[in-house]
């Protein structure tokens, strides 16, 4: 019997949802989704349009696929090894999609017959559906991922290998009892686990070695410290107040969240780690302990040359006092989970959307943390302090220094400029009068 205390709307996305996994879309008809739904069939017609916008809304509506967390029974993360734990959900996944079979064959086999709004929502479905898969992912292994391939895309590539294994498994395999010999005969896994050994081997093969001081960063939690910051461009001050005022309008997590990335050099990886114990703070300072081995950063209140409060009330301290939930993390998402980087990189991509850099290219998140060590480098700081309070070494400064280097010289110009400028307005003038004997 339907939930009367959800809307209709959600009552019908759950029947559907329900007819299309166990029955197949083609032979569910609108007036069963309705009757099981407990509505009337043209509220069905009035909400979605038709049978495949139902389908669409399933896709992007049903808890079951935005979430995947929601089914699957996942070990917290650290408490079995890396391996174990990909293949312990990369298993259920697959399991998933055994029980979502015919829903899977569906959405594949009628794509053709979608409209253009219908394919767009399942668009965005499936993207919601990665960003899970990424933040899982993320979780496991941490930042160890190969660099230039975003976790997003890591999901997206594993999204792909389950849904091409559950098809060719589902045209290969014959009756229960034979169903591993004939995915022998295809010639491509001897069996689902050697399906799953194989991915596992792909995605652990993404990660960096240790580190040489003994410190294996593909552990989940910490962070790799070995970006290409010969690639990492500043920005001018406008830009950055313009993405502070942007980020106001969002909120008072994401606008304490900006604050700190760019008043504290804060690296994505490392904000899921913050936590509201790493805020220390009085009326002479305002400290941060970031990363795994809590190394202390100055929140600047001077971001840029415009302040942004004070030590004690600033965007950060703001959004702490006002939380009521019972959250440890400094940031969270859904359910009052520590966020993710994932989430980190979208609430960035949120705020900076209408905000081109110099050069027209979208603002990449790193360039907070460029800016802040090349602001910190022009207020006088050392290259060997800068990297204590970074976390990176003194060679992936270099770039940094250079460019810090090249503001100061460009300033430096600028100055030089006004003062030629000044003098030769006084040399033009003409000289005072003076008296005369006969004046």
């Amino acid at each position: 019997m339907a939930d009367q205390r959800k809307s209709a709307r959600q009552r019908l996305v759950d029947a559907a949802f329900q007819l299309f996994s166990s029955q197949g879309v083609g032979a569910t008809t609108t007036r069963q989704v309705a009757d099981l739904a407990g509505v009337n069939e043209v509220t069905l017609f009035r909400q979605f349009g038709s049978k495949h916008g139902l389908l669409a809304a399933v896709m992007t509506e049903a808890e079951v696929l935005v979430s995947p967390g929601y089914r699957l029974e996942l070990e917290p993360v650290g408490q079995i090894p890396t391996d174990q734990a990909l293949r312990h959900f990369l298993t259920q996944c697959l399991e998933t999609l055994d029980q979502l079979s015919e829903l899977v064959r569906a959405v594949i086999g009628e794509a053709g017959q979608f409209s253009a709004a219908n394919s767009q929502a399942m668009g965005r479905g499936l993207q919601t559906i990665r960003d899970c898969v990424a933040e899982y992912l993320e979780s496991v292994l941490g930042q160890g991922i190969a660099p230039g391939l975003p976790p997003e895309e890591v999901a997206g590539l594993v999204m792909a290998l389950l849904l091409g294994y559950a098809a060719i498994d589902s045209t290969t395999s014959g009756p229960p009892d034979i169903a591993d010999a004939a995915v022998e005969t295809s010639g491509l896994w001897p069996n689902r686990a050697a399906f799953i050994d194989s991915v596992v081997s792909w995605l652990l093969g993404l990660r960096p070695q240790p580190a040489e001081d003994g410190l294996d960063l593909s552990r989940p939690g910490l962070t790799t410290n070995h970006p290409n910051t010969e690639t990492w461009i500043d920005l001018p001050a406008p830009i950055v107040h313009q993405v502070m005022q942007a980020a106001r309008k969002a909120g008072n997590q994401t606008y304490a969240l900006i604050y700190v990335l760019w008043g504290a050099g804060v690296a994505a990886a490392e904000v899921p780690l913050l936590t509201r114990a790493s805020a220390l703070y009085d009326s002479s300072q305002h400290i941060l302990l970031v990363g795994p081995n809590h190394r202390q950063v100055p929140l600047n209140q001077w971001i840029m040359g415009r302040r942004y409060g004070t030590y004690t009330k600033n965007p950060l301290t703001r959004w702490l006092k006002s939380r009521s939930d019972g959250s440890p993390a400094m940031f969270v998402g859904p359910d009052d989970q520590p966020i993710t980087p994932l989430r980190v990189r979208q609430l960035w991509a949120e705020v900076t959307a209408d905000i081109a850099s110099p050069t027209g290219a979208p603002l990449a998140l790193e360039q907070t943390r460029a800016t802040w060590c090349v602001d910190m480098l022009l207020k006088g700081l050392t290259r060997q302090d800068l990297s204590l309070l970074s976390g990176l070494s003194v060679e992936q400064l270099d770039p940094l220094v250079q460019k810090a280097q090249a503001r100061s010289a460009l300033a430096q110009a600028l100055r030089l400029d006004q003062q030629s400028g000044s003098a030769s307005s006084k040399l033009s003038q003409p000289p005072p009068a003076t008296a005369t004997d006969g004046d």
